[in-house]
């Protein structure tokens, strides 16, 4: 981020406030009738970004100064972020000492647009109009969305020519592709005629994606040197230094395998018992690990420079990190549903050789066999908007909860979706859910319970789950109290003290809502148990006599 100059910061109050310029008084809080901070910061990046700048007044344009977020200001670009997950560079700057604090707002990523609902907030997908503000509407939400992202992998490369291929690597693509296509006269074509077919060559030249997929070594580190793979294994996770390390910059077709083989001499054979059969789990998947880095080089952004796909690898974990966050319209919130692709070029070529499927992240696949193997859920939560990490589990973490739904399905004879399977994977993580999307059919089965009656029911998995696992004290501790405890604790408190008001019992039942608390009341009262005396404000409940 280039510092403001004075002089720029008095071109700035000259201008008209639009789309992408705000002026904000803030003299003590950004406290705005129209919105919060992280709407104002959404609403300029839904537009074509911009500059919020506070400590000023916006009709007269003069600099007053803000004392909002004096001396942490350094702080608010990490709240931004993980409250609406841009990257927003906040700038200090003392304009004839006034203190004056400006946002600058980058333009939202390609086809996404930029949430900023939440519970202070009074927009879900805010957007500035000129000087209105309000809403994004229906036309403005297709026009981000249906922005097109330049690919890059279907460009020529520039002063390529066919030399810069490797033969052997494009005999290699040609059997991949006839297997896949289940066409052995493919096998007589011709470099010319396979390149073209695949569509890695446009005119007279190659493009990125033949350099990727087939291009000499040599030629790829003169062109696209950043098309790199970096490999790291640690035996300890927590450990600086890596005790073994190789870089691939080559053929993709022709290191595919090495790099799978160089991953598999690290594996880990997880041995369990299931039933009277031995089961065995392997740390690293085959089918999981050449997903994920099939995905990093299918979607990376290698219009970036100077970084290259890294993997890290331990007994405990596969971590792999690629350049750029995600494609256009993916978020975490969908990633596991929705489809999409950066380069095309290059995913379609993936797709005809057998490597993927040009639409899919194949991240459905990669979590299912993680929660099949009682691993849990792989993470991609420490994704940003120019890095996708995923971070895949090594160790087996409950093998029980496994054996537990395979033991359901045979005995009921079902099949779990893997929507449904994840869903009971974040319960199992998070022990209890508020709303799960399947909690009717995990009802029937007895898979899950519900706790409460009322709003605030929550669903856990069932006793025979934890009983069968030897922890039925868990269940208990999840379950709390039934009902008639509760009741039998509210009289006992009113045996002993000889009265009791709302605070205290909601002190006792930290985790009741209160309506779930006013129901217990009220049952007690129409059972004839107890009375309320007084006033609504300062009265309390007794034994009834």
């Amino acid at each position: 981020m280039t510092e403001t100059t004075k002089e720029q910061l008095e071109k700035w109050l000259r201008q008209i406030e639009d789309i992408d310029l705000e002026f904000k008084l803030a003299s003590n809080n950004f406290d705005s009738s129209r919105g919060s901070l992280f709407d104002y910061c959404a609403a300029i990046a839904n537009g074509r970004g911009g500059k919020l700048i506070l400590g000023v007044r916006d009709k007269s344009r003069e600099a007053v100064g803000t004392n909002y977020a004096m001396g942490t200001h350094t702080k608010l670009s990490h709240e931004i972020w993980e409250r609406i997950r841009l990257h927003v560079d906040i700038e200090e700057l003392y304009y004839n000492e006034k203190r004056v604090l400006i946002f600058h707002i980058p333009k939202h990523p390609p086809a996404t647009r930029i949430k900023s609902g939440g519970k202070n907030d009074k927009y879900v997908y805010p957007i500035r109009r000129g000087e209105s503000f309000g809403e994004m509407d229906d036309q403005k939400t297709r026009e981000i969305l249906n922005e097109a992202q330049p690919d890059f992998t279907a460009d020529v490369v520039a002063g390529s020519i066919r030399d810069d291929l490797l033969p052997a690597a494009i005999e290699n693509l040609n059997k991949k592709w006839a297997k896949e296509s289940e066409r052995k006269d493919f096998l007589a074509f011709d470099a010319e005629k396979t390149l073209k077919n695949i569509g890695l060559i446009a005119g007279a030249g190659i493009t990125y994606s033949a350099l990727i997929l087939v291009g000499r070594q040599d030629s790829i580190r003169k062109y696209l040197p950043d098309a790199e793979i970096i490999f790291e294994w640690r035996n300890d996770p927590k450990q600086t230094h890596y005790d073994f390390r190789k870089n691939w910059r080559d053929a993709f077709v022709e290191i595919d395998d090495d790099i799978w083989n160089v991953i598999n001499a690290r594996n880990i054979r997880i041995p369990f018992q299931e039933g009277f059969f031995q089961r065995e789990v392997w740390g690293f998947d085959e089918k999981s690990i050449r997903e994920a880095v099939h995905n990093a080089v299918m979607h990376r952004d290698y219009s970036i420079k100077g970084r290259s796909i890294f993997i890290k690898a331990s007994p405990h974990e596969f971590y792999i990190e690629s350049p750029g966050g995600f494609p256009p319209g993916i978020t975490l919130d969908n990633i596991l549903y929705e489809k999409a692709w950066r380069n095309r070029s290059l995913a379609e070529a993936f797709e005809k050789i057998g490597l993927a499927e040009r639409s899919s992240q194949g991240l459905d696949d990669i979590f299912e066999q993680s929660i099949r193997d009682g691993k849990g859920l792989p993470d991609l939560s420490k994704s940003d908007a120019y890095t996708v990490r995923l971070s895949i589990p090594a160790q087996v973490k409950d093998k029980d909860f496994i054996l537990y739904l395979n033991r359901i399905t045979n005995e009921r004879q079902i099949n779990l979706s893997f929507v449904e399977i994840y869903e009971l994977e974040q319960i199992r993580e998070q022990q209890e859910i508020k709303s799960p999307k399947f909690k009717d059919k995990f009802l029937k089965l007895g898979i899950i319970e519900k706790i409460g009656r009322t709003s605030g029911a929550k669903y856990i998995l069932s006793h025979k789950y934890y009983a069968s696992i030897g922890k039925s004290g868990t269940h208990t501790r999840l379950t709390g109290l039934s009902r008639e405890e509760k009741k039998a604790l509210i009289l006992k408190h009113l045996q002993t003290k000889g009265k009791g008001n709302f605070r205290q019992f909601a002190d006792a039942f930290p985790q009741l809502e209160r309506s779930g608390i006013t129901n217990l009341l009220m049952e007690l009262k129409r059972e004839g148990k107890i009375k309320y005396t007084g006033s609504r404000k300062s009265g309390y409940w007794e034994i009834k006599t």
